[in-house]
């Protein structure tokens, strides 16, 4: 019995033995090579592999002990750079914990810097690639441009491609980008698929992606296209690298350190709790085993951990009581809903992924009910905003308004058009967007922002000292992308977030429950990740119902 060094791959080779097998079975990543007859072990995985094997007596070779020892070496490195701002190797202006982290990525061969958002991940990565040659970042495609202005706003001199425009016209750029002299190439997820043909080929040095957790579906075209590109280093970023689940974190390690985790079916074994009819994963297990095991990889840090100054974050929840006329409409559709859901089969986990577009309509009741009935003037939470917004403007404050309806913020700009608003929605292209960004900070008059989902991700707004969430989303993750934009490095002001509820309604319930009762512990990241199940169960739709 004996375990080998092949490049990669850790050879184990035995006769057969229950006790063996079993013990090669706990092994994360193992593999049956049937052709060859022999289990195949990730690099990575060594010290797994020595731990459960060696006191069955197994031989390993002296490839394996030297791996082994150098693998220890650099992960104690690594730890010890988290704490060790001066292991930083480049000249731009950092904080203390950016040098950690630029360090941290520039000592790692595959990274996950998961800081909360605010905390400058971008010039992080940036500062860690100083001098590189060819770093690919994949990011969505509102955020090409602003990539390309923070690269160029430090390392003016670097020659940067934005990959865009028609097929012929990013051919020509992917080929530009793979020749010599080039230190950035810019591109958008979608890209993975439509132009992979033109990249599969190329040896990349870096590769970063940006709002990683757009690569947490291991099933998605675009990230079986991304693991098969090769490169030197790997570094993912996201501020909510566990937004819904702890699975979430599986597709972006399993890029960053392929098959160090197994598979997703030995994953889901391992760490997830399913559902015994449907196979659905309802919970999830070993949670301390796995944050241990991805700790070497991630670094994350909070805004309280790296700035005890830091301006605060205060919320308050603004609530309010709809008129008569609004509470038979929104009875009145929840009538229909509970007909709806009466019609069905039944509520189960089949159902369930239906109720979710169903319940969007007590919500667009509670925003305005010209969005159901397409006439109605007057709206109760729209002029508890108008209240609200009086005293902020008239302090010369500045103020996001979120919502994550298009039809509502066409509403709103027509309502707020004395305070001359900047809006950016989903359908505002990315020059355009960050022309916007620039007169809302820049325009002393210009005092309110009005935006969609679209613009909760990856833009400054530092000069807004208000932010208002005229609905909340599902997700406290996506709450936090959104105050992010405001409560962030450069901000020298508190931040006060207003949370408009309607009461006794789907407004109050997101709140209360959605964001408390689903929020779990994430021991995996060290602090309080706040994370909602997939979707809403049985119990939250009726609660809901009963409001």
């Amino acid at each position: 019995m004996n375990v080998n060094l092949e490049k990669d791959k850790l050879i184990i080779k035995l006769k057969f033995d229950l006790a063996s097998v079993g013990a090669i079975r706990s092994i994360d990543g193992r593999k049956w090579n049937p052709i060859r007859k022999r289990w195949e072990v990730p690099a990575e995985n060594i010290e797994d592999v020595f731990k459960k094997l060696q006191p069955l007596g197994f031989v390993f070779d002296s490839g394996s002990f030297n791996l082994r020892r150098k693998l220890n070496e650099k992960y104690e490195k690594l730890q010890s750079i988290k704490d060790n701002p001066g292991e930083y190797k480049g000249h731009l202006p950092l904080f203390d914990f950016q040098k950690k982290g630029a360090a941290f990525l520039q000592n790692s061969d595959g990274a996950l810097l998961a800081d909360v958002p605010g905390l400058g991940k971008t010039i992080q990565v940036i500062a860690a690639n100083e001098g590189e040659d060819r770093v690919l970042v994949f990011c969505p495609a509102t955020l090409k441009y602003n990539w390309k202005t923070e690269i160029l706003k430090w390392q003016p001199n670097a020659k940067v491609v934005v990959i865009d425009g028609n097929k012929k016209e990013r051919a020509l750029k992917w080929s530009i980008a793979q020749g010599p002299r080039i230190s950035w190439v810019i591109a958008n997820y979608e890209l993975l698929i439509h132009d992979f043909d033109l990249i599969k080929d190329f040896n990349w040095p870096v590769i970063v992606c940006d709002e990683a957790t757009r690569i947490s579906n291991p099933q998605a075209k675009s990230v079986k296209a991304l693991k098969e590109l090769t490169a030197e280093k790997k570094i993912a970023l996201t501020g909510t690298p566990v937004s819904n689940s702890p699975g979430d974190i599986f597709s972006i390690i399993d890029w960053i350190a392929p098959r160090y985790l197994g598979s997703y079916y030995q994953f889901r074994a391992k760490y997830c709790v399913l559902d015994e009819v449907w196979g659905r994963v309802v919970g999830f297990k070993n949670l301390h085993d796995l944050s241990e095991k991805i700790d070497r990889f991630i670094l994350r840090r909070t805004k309280e951990e790296v700035f005890k100054d830091f301006p605060r974050k205060v919320t308050e929840d603004v609530p309010f009581e709809l008129s008569e006329d609004e509470r038979k409409l929104y009875d009145s559709i929840k009538e229909e809903i509970l007909y709806e859901i009466r019609a069905l089969s039944a509520l189960d986990t089949r159902t369930l992924s239906l109720v979710p577009v169903k319940m969007l309509r007590l919500k667009q009741c509670t925003d305005h009910p010209r969005l159901i009935d397409g006439k109605t003037n007057e709206a109760s939470k729209l002029s508890t905003l108008k209240d609200l917004l009086r005293p902020i403007l008239a302090s010369n404050e500045k103020a996001i308004i979120f919502t994550q309806f298009a039809e509502m913020l066409q509403i709103l700009q027509q309502e707020l058009a004395d305070y001359r608003p900047v809006v950016i929605y989903g359908a505002v292209d990315n020059m355009a967007r960050m022309e916007r960004v620039k007169e809302f900070n820049d325009d002393p008059n210009g005092r309110v922002l009005l935006m969609t989902e679209a613009g909760a991700y990856g833009l400054n707004i530092q000069s807004a000292s208000y932010v208002i969430h005229y609905d909340s989303p599902w997700s406290v993750a996506k709450l936090d992308q959104r105050e992010g934009r405001a409560h962030r490095i450069g901000q020298n002001k508190s931040v006060t977030v207003y949370n408009l509820i309607a009461k006794n309604t789907i407004d109050e319930y997101v709140m209360k429950i959605l964001h408390h009762k689903q929020k779990m512990s994430a021991k995996l990241l060290d602090d309080a990740e706040r994370m909602e199940k997939a979707g809403l169960s049985v119990e939250d739709i009726n609660n809901i119902l009963r409001l």
